[in-house]
């Protein structure tokens, strides 16, 4: 893979442009890395790619290798894997929360101490996902909650 930067204060914005001899799964996920970086995450909605912008989602979890994006009306898939979006979500807020689950900080309307040190979390729309004990006390430290 070749990678050429050109700063020049001709341009009026930043643009990236990717050359390739077909559109493969690769060149998919370097477009996608790129969009989150502005806080739009791709997802799917059947055959249909959505742009989601990252604020809207409540939280994104894999199951049986699939990785699903939660918002307040809709369930998403994405080709992203759990670990992506926790690399590129950081800055907006999103936090891991079990071994298959991170969560959108800003979503969180309620806290309650649950068995084994683990913490149910009641979201903005009232549904409710448990932080793991792992997790518990990260989540404690970033809400600033003791």
């Amino acid at each position: 893979m070749k990678i050429e930067i050109d700063v020049n204060e001709k341009y009026p914005e930043v643009g990236v442009v990717v050359t390739a001899p077909a559109l493969t799964p690769e060149i998919e996920r370097i477009v996608s890395l790129m969009r989150m970086v502005g806080m739009q995450v791709p997802v799917k909605r059947g055959e249909e790619t959505v742009l989601l912008d990252a604020n809207q989602i409540l939280y994104v979890e894999a199951v049986d290798r699939n990785t699903f994006v939660y918002t307040a009306d809709e369930t998403y898939e994405s080709n992203l894997k759990l670990y992506e979006f926790e690399q590129q979500l950081p800055e907006a807020g999103f936090i891991r929360i079990s071994k298959q689950s991170i969560l959108n900080l800003r979503k969180v309307k309620s806290l309650k101490a649950d068995i084994n040190r683990k913490i149910r979390v009641t979201l903005q729309n009232g549904e409710q996902i448990v932080v793991s004990r792992m997790y518990s006390d990260e989540l404690r430290k970033r809400l600033g909650v003791k």
